[in-house]
């Protein structure tokens, strides 16, 4: 079963200080591969039309632009970017053992989800991979690169994707790896922690990545969080710095009970991967919650969400993440995708993920401009 959205509203901030991001703010990242950057470049597509205006002019509505971050002081920025590394980034992985309760030696700090996604595929090379579809198309060119046998899990369009646990075992018991997010990507179901830890205790053969970076915004006390949970089939990806307003400004880690895995990751990484600048950012925020970000996430559920729903056109697929995905009549379809070009959008149309028709579109949960227009273009269709 997956946990059903809640956008409750938070208890107030009292005092605390936010900061506003400004749309322009750039996302600074470092430590990537060139392989990883190229793996993980997003389908983001611009039509012939955006390819010849200015990219400052074009806004994506497929990546979150968050409206509040956590402060981080400016004089640590520039303290960070002269940083010399940690090696290993040994503080970073003792934070972070101190803050989930769990022993150090099964922490590993990645330069990014990225990375360590493909360390993992890279440890799993040539064994077979259970893709739950519909998914991001980063995981196939992963797993492709890394030769693992892919092994399609199609959820059902008309059960809103929602996963069969019965029919998911059934293709667990001759996979050695399957790849899932927390909130399920593109479709933004969560899974309970009790869901999770069942598949994993009942599956020894198999080992589950689980993909945490969007977690800590809906999952308001941790609960269902499985990083306090050491299993040697288990491996748990999350992120510093992403629930922070921040993406891409701080490592993201891995968590596991695999030995094996471990002794790989120790080699894989060298002692510098982390650079001096992430591990102060990643310092800096490893034990901070990210309050006022899951207040905004609930605004925008509240104020967004009812003026999407009410187009006869969308039919929101039910989902608890910072994005939301939608299917679209076929009657809207191409003069939406035309509109959107000419208004200078773009967004996660369907054929940016395996297993989805490109009748589908997602979201993320934003204040600007952007999605501003995206409501005025939708108005327009509508009469």
């Amino acid at each position: 079963m997956v946990a059903s959205r809640q956008c409750n509203r938070p208890g107030k901030l009292g005092g605390r200080v936010i900061q506003r991001a400004s749309l322009e703010d750039h996302t600074v990242g470092g430590g990537m591969s060139k392989k990883v950057q190229q793996l993980s470049t997003d389908n983001t597509m611009v039509s012939n039309h955006q390819q010849d205006v200015d990219p400052d002019k074009i806004i994506d509505l497929g990546t979150r632009i968050p409206v509040l971050r956590t402060p981080i002081a400016p004089e640590l920025l520039t303290e960070a970017a002269h940083s010399f590394p940690e090696p290993y980034a040994q503080t970073v992985r003792e934070a972070l053992a101190e803050q989930w309760r769990i022993p150090e030696q099964h922490v590993v700090c990645c330069p990014s989800t990225s990375e360590s996604y493909l360390a993992v595929a890279e440890y799993f090379r040539q064994t077979s991979v259970l893709l739950p579809r519909p998914c991001s198309s980063a995981y196939e060119r992963v797993t492709t690169l890394c030769r693992l046998r892919q092994i399609s899990f199609d959820l059902r369009q008309e059960e809103d994707f929602q996963f069969n646990e019965s029919q998911l075992k059934n293709e667990l018991s001759s996979v050695a790896l399957i790849t899932l997010g927390n909130p399920h990507n593109p479709t933004g179901q969560c899974f309970s922690r009790k869901t999770l830890l069942s598949l994993i205790d009942d599956n020894p053969q198999t080992c589950f990545m689980i993909d945490e970076s969007d977690l800590a915004l809906v999952d308001l006390d941790s609960t269902n969080s499985l990083v306090p949970t050491i299993r040697p089939n288990l491996i748990v990806l999350g992120t510093l710095a992403e629930s922070h307003g921040w993406p891409g400004l701080g490592p993201s880690y891995l968590v596991t009970g695999n030995l094996d895995l471990l002794a790989f990751l120790s080699k894989r990484f060298s002692a510098t991967s982390i650079s001096g600048w992430l591990q102060q950012i990643g310092l800096e925020l490893v034990h901070q919650e990210p309050t006022v970000q899951r207040e905004e996430l609930a605004d925008l559920c509240q104020e967004i969400l009812p003026q999407l729903q009410s187009h006869s056109h969308l039919k929101i697929v039910p989902g608890n993440a910072p994005y939301n995905l939608f299917q679209i009549t076929s009657e809207l379809l191409a003069l939406l995708r035309e509109q959107c070009s000419a208004k200078n959008l773009t967004m996660r149309w369907g054929e940016h993920y395996l297993g989805l028709a490109d009748n589908h579109l997602r979201i993320s949960l934003q204040y600007s401009e952007g999605l501003q227009r995206f409501f005025s273009i939708l108005k327009q269709l509508e009469c």
